[in-house]
């Protein structure tokens, strides 16, 4: 890391100090640290007369390497990756440009072997192998743009693409056989997967609702966090089935991020597609409830939707916690 650490502290220094006499010094501040990494293989001179133009070079120049890097010359994706993305809050973002970002240093090395032409074909050939949505490949061209941008460099190779557009998935809910079948089958390896996907399952709460939740034992009741366009927590009462696992999850709770990665991963070893997904246990739990004759106000309540009728949407206070806890104790998988 220390190589890292180095180049990405050196390289923001230098590119962003406006007076050149300054940049000279911190040039020579480069080329002592490049030196540090093998001494006997480098000299001033030698370091100057470095070409720009290739690319990493064999692991004898790693310290001209290391001088093109701090300095701008060179842009190497995996070595400035790490850096780049803690600049990033967002950690859905950061996981998902990390992606993006590590699928396009499997075709190249640094910014400077990528062209219009090459970005082009890259972006419908990792369409196709990944087979993924256009959608996808655009929130990855969003991250390329951002890291051309962080590492000095015009982002103009990653601009006027036309991508392929891709037929929109229908989501479907998961059926009661497929709930089952992987709460059982997490329960079984003791995977901590088995709590939220349990929790989701029997109150159709969005994943990070799941991951924020506040469980009140004594009272067993759940408070969600307001999501989208609520405007208040939701108070909903726990469904007898979960309370273990609401327990367990309130004390060793994961992130949204690694919840969703970990299901996704999960789902697609158990070879299930694209038409599935964690917010399909939200459509689970209002099919579930319409099957059971449940009032669409009361599932409207108990899953944070918002109520279009003048009656019950602009003047109701909501169900109360006792009738919701009637008609949730009836679902069962």
């Amino acid at each position: 890391m220390r190589f890292e650490n180095d180049l990405a502290r050196l390289r923001t220094a230098y590119q962003s100090e406006p007076s050149s006499e300054i940049r000279g010094l911190i040039e020579d501040t480069i080329i002592e640290k490049a030196e540090d990494f093998d001494k006997d293989l480098i000299a001033y001179n030698a370091v100057r007369a470095a070409s720009s133009a290739d690319g990493r070079g064999s692991a004898d120049d790693k310290p001209a390497y290391f001088w093109k890097v701090a300095t701008g010359r060179l842009s190497p994706l995996l070595e400035l990756m790490p850096a780049w993305l803690e600049t990033l809050e967002n950690k859905k973002t950061r996981s998902d440009y990390r992606r993006g970002l590590q699928l396009l240093a499997q075709t190249f090395v640094t910014t400077e072997e990528v062209t219009w032409d090459r970005a082009r074909a890259f972006l419908k050939g990792v369409q196709d192998s990944e087979k993924v949505t256009s959608q996808t490949v655009h929130k990855w061209m969003s991250a390329y743009r951002n890291f051309w941008l962080f590492a000095g460099k015009k982002p103009d190779v990653w601009e006027k693409h036309r991508l392929a557009r891709t037929p929109t998935i229908r989501k479907r809910p998961w059926t009661r056989e497929e709930v089952r079948l992987i709460y059982d089958k997490l329960r079984e390896e003791k995977d901590w997967l088995q709590h939220p996907v349990w929790i989701a399952a029997h109150t159709g709460a969005r994943l990070n609702a799941v991951c924020h939740l506040t469980f009140i034992p004594e009272r067993q009741i759940i408070i969600f966090p307001a999501q989208k366009r609520e405007l208040a927590d939701r108070t909903i009462p726990a469904h007898e089935a979960i309370i273990e696992s609401l327990a367990i999850w309130s004390a060793e709770r994961r992130s949204a991020s690694t919840t969703g990665t970990r299901f996704s991963e999960l789902k697609t070893g158990l070879g299930f597609g694209h038409e599935v997904d964690f917010h399909s246990f939200r459509r689970t739990f209002s099919t579930e409830s319409e099957n059971l004759g449940c009032p669409e106000g009361i599932t409207a309540d108990i899953m944070g939707h918002r109520k279009h009728t003048i009656t019950y949407g602009l003047y109701s206070g909501g169900t109360r916690v006792d009738i919701m806890r009637d008609w949730i104790n009836r679902l069962t998988y």
